[in-house]
């Protein structure tokens, strides 16, 4: 009996623990002494803002809001535009302010994708950047431009397979366009992007 209150009252323990501390434990289950995480990624990404005609707007990758052309600044940041031709003018004006990453070298011009009839610009490198929080997934990619960007290029498609884009090439047309997962900028000189 003794027995019996013990287990009930250790049961008891662990869910008032688990309610206190929330779903956010819930990414970490454990079952017979192993541990399965499920992904984190749902809970922990970051809110988008929009810069668009002078208003600050919640993203919204399916319709941008109206904007047919944006230029990804940071993980929480994109700025867009009615036309292409806008949208190259800021990032002009970018290029020319400041550095993008803070890891110290400037791909000196943004790279261009083309694709599901979206222009989007990215600068920043160093890090795989998602799609999925930019554009409805899969993102069929029609071509990529890194013509005047010293940064090397990779694309991981789904199933995990990548291609390499070097400094300075394009613009490149994909025929048939591939559904594409992450985009990743890289130095020349650093080593290929993780995972490539």
């Amino acid at each position: 009996m003794r027995q019996k209150g013990k287990s009930l009252n250790l049961i008891s323990k662990a869910a008032r623990i688990i309610l206190t501390l929330g779903t956010s434990v819930l990414a970490t289950i454990f079952l017979g002494g192993g541990v399965i995480a499920s992904p984190a990624s749902a809970a922990t990404t970051p809110t988008i803002t929009q810069h668009y005609n002078g208003k600050l707007l919640p993203w919204d990758k399916e319709t941008w809001n109206g904007a047919t052309s944006c230029a990804v600044v940071s993980a929480t940041d994109v700025y867009c535009f009615d036309t292409q031709a806008e949208a190259e003018a800021f990032t002009a004006e970018q290029a020319q302010a400041a550095p993008a990453s803070t890891l110290g070298y400037d791909c000196t011009d943004w790279t261009h994708l083309y694709g599901n009839n979206h222009h989007l610009q990215f600068r920043d490198w160093g890090y795989w950047q998602n799609l999925n929080q930019w554009v409805t997934i899969p993102l069929y990619v029609e071509s990529w431009s890194n013509r005047f960007n010293t940064c090397k290029s990779y694309f991981r498609y789904a199933g995990g397979a990548c291609q390499y884009i070097a400094p300075g090439a394009g613009p490149i047309t994909f025929n048939p366009s591939r559904p594409a997962d992450q985009v990743f900028l890289q130095k020349p000189s650093n080593p290929p992007a993780p995972g490539c």
